[in-house]
């Protein structure tokens, strides 16, 4: 589907990539499958299959980013795989990403955890990665502490982002059929997205999500005069994302 600068694919990442000019994109900012044995992340035998699929993903995408474009990967810790955002990220570092600085997302409304085995969760990580540390401009205009005023808790753009999770109250994203994966990839939350549009991309940059969910990121490009590409592999999700960006 195609709306104007709006591109959103139904294919398999690895399908869709080569097809993506190469030093194209001017920011990457995407969450993968968290693999948890979910329904809809039932593709991956095992842990393994997942690390080995990940290497795969995040060296491909490395060649359509543009020399001083961001990639922020968003992911998270879980209570089996307690080390897989380290893990995702020591890949990233061995295919030639470079850690510019690690991004807690604090998510202060998360479902408790109801059991004595674990502390609830209330963190994921966005690390963000570049090709160097060379030529980095993020936009911290002051403005944005008053546009997000609820994010940072001091007066500075800082590193821990206080937003919570929540699908919206009018959100096309609703139960898929007689599934068990009921509400498919959930996606972003919509300040989430505008924040990052603000702070590492400008008007008519491209910007890519490998793992579009939703298409949070692209109803954000396209109310901030952004060109966006989503891949989403589940036909679902899909559909309901082409809902919402009608």
């Amino acid at each position: 589907m195609i709306i104007e600068n709006i591109e959103l694919y139904n294919e398999d990442i690895f399908e869709r990539l080569p097809k993506i000019t190469d030093k194209s994109i001017d920011l990457i900012f995407t969450s993968p499958p968290y693999w948890k044995g979910f329904e809809y992340e039932s593709y991956f035998n095992s842990y393994l299959q997942y690390i080995n699929w990940s290497k795969k993903w995040i060296r491909d995408i490395k060649s359509k980013l543009k020399p001083n474009g961001f990639f922020l990967l968003n992911i998270a810790n879980d209570s089996e795989t307690t080390i897989k955002a380290f893990e995702i990220l020591n890949i990233c570092i061995d295919e030639g990403w470079k850690l510019h600085d690690t991004i807690i997302w604090y998510r202060y409304n998360t479902q408790p955890c109801n059991s004595n085995r674990n502390l609830t969760n209330q963190t994921e990580f966005i690390f963000l990665l570049r090709h160097n540390s060379s030529n980095v401009n993020i936009n911290k205009d002051k403005k944005l502490l008053d546009k997000y005023k609820e994010v940072f808790d001091t007066k500075n753009i800082g590193n821990v982002w206080k937003i919570p999770f929540k699908v919206l109250k009018n959100s096309t994203l609703k139960k898929v059929g007689n599934s068990k994966k009921n509400w498919g990839h959930s996606g972003f939350p919509p300040i989430l997205c505008d924040l990052v549009l603000d702070l590492f991309s400008n008007e008519n940059d491209k910007i890519l999500d490998c793992f579009a969910g939703n298409c949070m990121l692209g109803v954000s490009c396209k109310e901030m005069n952004r060109k966006f590409i989503g891949i989403e592999k589940d036909g679902d999700i899909f559909k309901l994302s082409n809902e919402r960006l009608k």
